[in-house]
């Protein structure tokens, strides 16, 4: 009786967090599909291509999808995804747009929680869309030319065309996958939790927090944010602070790595169904946040991350 409450909780919590994203998406994914679908139409992506080729082109990407990586920038991550299908892009491209925007998405929100909860400054906001950038031209140097990628909703396959019942058809479906893919990530989240699996697995995860200089209060802060997001990881991570579980050094490591590798599997999985390369997203992304993170938990290094927006020791005595 205790297991099939405890599953039917796990059902409900799965498919309300799957519901807010899906609203979300609503709001956001729907329009700016419809607007990117227009502009396709009307033929704006091949007048601003030409102007914009020269910047883009060193990452591998035409001039017109300098629009997703906008929408991405200063909107969030849907609404960067919400834009390809009209690109016409090639898997390659797709991959290295979800390699930018993994670091670099929904900086005017996201950079306006951490400021809010006093763990970061508006100087965070331009480290990411540096490093997002610097990671594109790389990507554009070191991938393969051919690089698969399956569109996993057959409506978005693109063409020279706009067919609008392919359009609105693309939309729908997608919201059903991205449905279900967020159910599916929040119903394993709390199946470990609610049945204590996590409790077996923290011996682990202490040991290779240690490795990258955290302590171990540090860790359910640092997981929740690697699976499911900066608002998750970094709500958590205010927690721990007050509760005296977290110093300085975790505060301002587990800041930046949050920045870099948030929400991790839903984020590639997303590209994913628009043609992008999952392991080349996923393992490009997490390498580059634990090589970073390794680096900076160096001596004192961390005591000099305010310099790109992380908490001063100041500003944390104060939330303590």
């Amino acid at each position: 009786m205790i297991f099939k409450t405890q599953f039917y909780e796990i059902i409900k919590t799965s498919a309300r967090s799957a519901n807010e994203i899906t609203w979300i998406l609503l709001k956001v994914y729907v329009p700016l599909s419809i607007l990117s679908s227009i502009l396709k139409q009307i033929g704006f992506f091949e007048l601003i291509s030409p102007t914009l080729y020269p910047i883009m082109e060193i990452m591998g990407l035409p001039g017109k999808a300098s629009i997703t990586l906008f929408a991405g920038f200063f909107g969030n991550l849907y609404a960067g995804i919400a834009t390809i299908p009209a690109l016409e892009l090639t898997a390659r491209q797709v991959t290295i747009l979800g390699i930018i925007l993994g670091f670099s998405h929904s900086l005017i929100i996201e950079t306006g929680i951490l400021i809010n909860l006093r763990f970061a400054s508006y100087k965070i906001a331009f480290f990411r869309i540096s490093l997002g950038i610097f990671s594109g031209i790389i990507a554009n140097i070191i991938l393969p030319h051919n690089i698969s990628g399956v569109i996993l909703n057959p409506y978005l396959k693109q063409s020279n065309d706009i067919n609008w019942f392919n359009v609105i058809m693309g939309i729908i479906t997608t919201l059903i996958q991205i449905w279900l893919l967020v159910f599916f990530l929040q119903f394993l989240y709390e199946s470990l939790r609610n049945f204590y699996l996590a409790h077996k697995l923290k011996p682990t995860f202490h040991k290779f927090g240690s490795f990258f200089g955290l302590s171990a209060g540090s860790i359910i802060p640092w997981m929740v944010g690697l699976f499911f997001g900066i608002i998750y990881g970094s709500g958590i991570m205010l927690q721990f602070v007050k509760k005296g579980m977290i110093n300085h050094k975790d505060a301002s490591l587990l800041t930046i790595f949050l920045i870099l590798a948030h929400a991790i599997i839903e984020d590639s999985f997303l590209f994913t169904i628009i043609g992008g390369n999952f392991w080349i997203i996923f393992l490009t992304r997490i390498s580059i946040a634990f090589i970073i993170l390794k680096l900076l938990s160096i001596g004192n290094i961390y005591k000099k991350l305010h310099i790109i927006g992380t908490i001063t020791e100041n500003n944390f005595i104060k939330i303590k």
